[in-house]
């Protein structure tokens, strides 16, 4: 009865443990998301999650586990797992993203680059970007190329990434010519802008790897 007891404490600690505030997640415990949006875009299928705190923004394969799993309003298991974490699709079957919008809740949950390499006349990092348009609708452009600071919140190989920007006339103005300068903040709404005239601004609002089969 005395060891039944103790097991019995220790249980509730534990879960007691595991809802603490501010706590990371368990990465071998699923969190509860749902698709709130989904599209075919670029050779991706872009999604948001939803959930408790925050909506995600994620760009999966297009793939038939990743198709099958992340329906229209569908609730999905999240796993902490990896870089960006995983959805566990049907038979344990992993639907793992190639990259991430929300570039600013990446960036807060991860650890703070030194603030080294500014380029000239800038207080924060820049680096020089090229790249050339892979694809574009009403809404957003997405750039192929070269973009050295995406590895500060993990992606890489940054020779040859995807970063999505809006389809505005600043982003036009910037990417003409397929090179520009892209700049990380270490605080505010913009993790990664690409540089124009201010008061004009060029948010990057995603990076991913290639999608496979991409030219």
């Amino acid at each position: 009865m005395r060891n039944a007891l103790a097991w019995a404490a220790l249980a509730l600690g534990a879960a007691g443990c595991g809802m603490v505030k501010g706590a990371p997640p368990n990465p071998f415990v699923p969190e509860t998301r749902y698709v709130t949006a989904r599209a075919l875009r670029g050779g991706y299928l872009d999604v948001n999650l939803g959930g408790r705190t925050n909506d995600l923004r994620f760009l999966f394969p297009a793939s038939e586990t990743c198709d099958a799993v992340l329906r229209p309003e569908a609730e999905v298991a999240y796993s902490a797992r990896g870089r960006y974490g995983q959805i566990n699709g049907p038979g344990d079957q992993p639907c793992i993203p190639l990259g991430v919008g929300s570039l600013r809740v990446w960036r807060d949950k991860g650890p703070r680059p030194q603030p080294v390499g500014s380029s000239a006349g800038s207080p924060l990092p820049a680096r020089p970007a090229r790249f050339e348009v892979l694809w574009r609708d009403e809404a957003e452009i997405f750039l192929r190329g070269r973009f050295p600071l995406a590895t500060w919140i993990g992606m890489t190989p940054a020779h040859d990434l995807v970063a999505v920007v809006p389809n505005s006339e600043p982003c036009r103005q910037a990417i003409r010519g397929g090179q520009a300068t892209l700049e990380y903040r270490f605080s505010g709404p913009d993790a990664y802008t690409l540089m124009v005239k201010p008061p004009d601004k060029c948010p990057v609002v995603a990076f991913a790897t290639p999608p496979p089969n991409a030219p």
